[in-house]
């Protein structure tokens, strides 16, 4: 097994040098867990309409070229796809990640 070294609320024990193991000490852990931040639902909205958005034009995209190989005509839905699918959820994906940004330097 291997040693990581005393944590950080170790010192707070006193100077006896024995240590509670992980998990049996209860005095001020809730203090130090994060906060849980409820998630706002037009996040929620897009960040679903993304995934949703990049899994369809990934999916018409392999169609494509899945028809492309076949010498088969291809049908222009899943050009479409493709081209209007992954740069709506790219896009949506960086004001998400953007958004993020803001919202954790605000506090």
């Amino acid at each position: 097994m291997e040693h990581q070294g005393p944590a950080p609320a170790d010192k707070t024990h006193g100077s006896t040098g024995a240590v509670p193991r992980q998990g049996t000490d209860f005095s001020g852990s809730a203090a130090q867990l994060p906060v849980q931040r409820k998630r706002s639902p037009l996040r929620l909205a897009a960040t679903a309409l993304a995934a949703v958005l990049a899994v369809a034009g990934v999916a018409s995209l392999a169609a494509l070229l899945l028809e492309a190989l076949r010498g088969e005509v291809i049908w222009p839905g899943f050009a479409a796809g493709a081209f209007y699918a992954l740069p709506l959820a790219f896009l949506i994906m960086a004001g998400l990640v953007i958004d993020s940004i803001v919202r954790r330097r605000r506090g």
